[in-house]
C-alpha cells in the first residue's frame, strides 16, 4: 500500500513540473530568438547613426558586440546571489522584461554611443539562460534532470538558429527600428508568461538568510 501511494503521489506531481519545464523551454526559445534577432543588422544599423567618438565602423561594431558580454560577466555572480535570496523565477522574469525594455530603447537611439551604452545595460540586466537552467533544476525531479537540461538546450539553439534569420527578414520588411520593437514584444511576452505560469518551490536557506554565503548579506 505504501509503495502504491508513493507512486501515485509521484505521478500526481509529474504534470506540474512538466508544465513548468514546457513554459521555460518556450521562454528559452523566445528569449534566445529575441536576443539574436538583432545580430544580422546591428552593423548596418550603425551606419544610420551619428558618432562623435571618431572610431571606425569596424571598431564600434566590435565594441557593441563585446560590451554586452563584458558587463554580463560582471553582473552574473551578483544576480546569482540575488537568486539565492529571492528565487530563480524573478531572475527569469527580470531578464526577459528588462531585456525587452533595453532593446525597445535601442530602436530609438540617435547615436552609436547611445547604442553602446544600451548594449552595456543589456548585459547588466539580462542572463535568461542561466536563470532558466537554475529554475528548471529546482523544479525537475533529480532522475529527470538530464532530460530537463537537454530540452532547455534544445530551446536555446532553436531560438539562436531562428533569431538571425527572422531578424534579417524583419529588418528587410519593416526596417531596423521597427524590428527592435517586435523583438521587445517577444521578450516581454516571454517574461510575463513565466511570471504568470511558472511556480517555483523556493525556500531561502538559513545560510543565505544569515548572509554567510553570496555577495548579499
Amino acid at each position: 500500500m505504501v509503495g502504491v501511494h508513493a507512486t501515485g503521489a509521484h505521478n500526481a506531481a509529474m504534470p506540474g513540473w512538466q508544465r513548468t519545464l514546457g513554459l521555460l523551454v518556450a521562454a528559452q526559445v523566445a528569449s534566445a530568438m529575441g536576443f539574436s534577432i538583432i545580430f544580422p543588422f546591428l552593423p548596418l544599423y550603425l551606419t544610420e547613426l551619428r558618432s562623435s567618438s571618431g572610431l571606425s565602423l569596424e571598431v564600434m561594431s566590435g565594441l557593441i558586440y563585446s560590451v554586452q558580454a563584458i558587463t554580463m560577466t560582471v553582473a552574473s555572480p551578483l544576480w546569482g546571489a540575488v537568486a539565492d535570496r529571492y528565487g530563480r523565477k524573478p531572475m527569469v522574469v527580470r531578464a526577459g522584461c528588462g531585456g525587452a525594455i533595453v532593446i525597445l530603447l535601442m530602436g530609438f537611439v540617435q547615436s552609436a554611443e547611445q547604442l553602446l551604452v544600451l548594449r552595456a545595460v543589456q548585459g547588466l540586466v539580462t542572463g535568461v539562460i542561466a536563470s532558466s537552467s537554475a529554475l528548471a533544476a529546482a523544479v525537475a525531479p533529480r532522475e529527470r534532470m538530464g532530460y530537463a537540461m537537454g530540452l532547455l538546450q534544445l530551446g536555446l539553439w532553436c531560438g539562436v538558429s531562428a533569431g538571425p534569420l527572422l531578424g534579417g527578414i524583419l529588418s528587410d520588411l519593416i526596417g531596423f527600428r521597427a524590428t527592435f520593437v517586435v523583438t521587445a514584444v517577444i521578450l516581454f511576452v516571454a517574461g510575463v508568461c513565466v511570471w504568470i505560469g511558472v511556480e517555483e518551490p523556493f525556500e531561502r536557506s538559513k545560510q543565505v538568510q544569515s548572509g554567510l554565503f553570496g555577495f548579499i548579506g
